[in-house]
């Protein structure tokens, strides 16, 4: 059964992993018709947006504001509204069902196990100060943004040069990592194979708002104390350490609703996925079906009503795309 539960959450994450994949390379084939100065012959993909989480957080913060829906990167609002949308339902159940560094994160982990038989553990005296670090990023962020703009300096960002093209400022940038920048990332894999979502764990600050958003979560693992026989198996099978055979119901703001530990449980009934009350529970079949039609009614949504597809024109980025390693220095 666990097996079973396992594929169907890999299948999830391998289906949006292949979608991120085509979203990458149909915005490269995008971006290098303008830099060879040939009209593309594939549309901008929207999607590309997600990987632009401060644009989304001005973005947010702009709408907030002044009402206005942003028009340079409405995909960016849309997608970011619709996994925290997910969080409010589902707990972080984007990080363990879509996201796709919490895939890789999650396929590093498992070369680790498959080589040195364990993935290793920080003390609580370390692991706690780390923890810190992602929301202490998130608290900076949502300073300088959320707290230190107004409307006008959001909107004014919003229309720069800068955010109009800084999708293909991402792109350039990992195209182009320096050495410094691939010395990071290579930290961040070793870091990975040896410490289960060290980067998840420990440095991001979209998965600490999405935790602490996942708090409001109805749905959440539930322990009955009357059927559980105190094996200890559900807090083994955690990969994010949290000790499930302790709690009525877990809380963790770590809590990704992968599911792992109601799967391992071999006490019929003892945990459940579930709000607090009524009879309503969710399968790994009927989550992982939950995530899914959340995300497609946004998007469907938003394709619908006008607000996934940029206002930016042609002409704009056949003027600004030669010129984006220029912009912003």
């Amino acid at each position: 059964m666990f097996r079973k539960v396992s594929r169907l959450r890999n299948a999830v994450q391998l289906m949006f992993a292949l979608l991120v994949v085509y979203v990458g390379l149909t915005f490269t084939l995008f971006v290098n018709a303008y830099l060879h100065g040939t009209t593309p012959v594939v549309s901008r993909p929207g999607g590309v947006e997600g990987f632009l989480p401060i644009s989304a957080l001005v973005a947010f913060k702009a709408w907030l504001a002044t009402g206005q829906f942003d028009k340079i990167h409405p995909a960016g609002l849309i997608i970011f509204l619709t996994i925290v949308t997910i969080s409010l339902l589902f707990k972080k159940a984007f990080c363990a069902w879509l996201c796709p560094i919490g895939t890789l994160s999650e396929g590093l982990a498992g070369l680790g196990r498959k080589f040195f038989g364990q993935n290793f553990k920080l003390p609580k005296a370390l692991d706690y100060p780390l923890r810190a670090i992602k929301y202490l990023l998130l608290l900076f962020f949502v300073n300088i943004i959320l707290l230190g703009m107004d409307g006008v300096m959001a909107s004014g960002f919003l229309t720069s040069n800068y955010n109009l093209i800084a999708d293909v400022k991402m792109l350039q940038f990992f195209e182009g990592l320096s050495g410094t920048a691939l010395l990071i990332v290579g930290l961040l894999v070793i870091a990975s194979v040896f410490i289960e979502h060290f980067w998840c764990r420990y440095l991001c600050p979209y998965g600490a708002l999405l935790g602490i958003v996942g708090l409001l979560s109805p749905f959440k693992v539930t322990r009955e104390e009357e059927t559980c026989t105190g094996c200890g198996a559900c807090t083994r099978a955690c990969p994010n350490r949290i000790e499930v055979a302790k709690a009525k119901r877990v809380w963790s703001p770590e809590c990704t609703s992968c599911l792992n530990c109601v799967n391992s449980c071999p006490a019929k009934g003892a945990l459940a996925y579930k709000p607090p009350l009524g009879k309503l529970l969710l399968s790994p079949k009927y989550t992982a079906a939950a995530i899914i039609a959340t995300w497609l009614i946004f998007v469907i949504a938003a394709k619908a009503t006008g607000h996934w597809d940029t206002a930016v024109t042609g002409n704009v980025y056949r003027q600004l795309i030669p010129l984006a390693s220029q912009i912003g220095h």
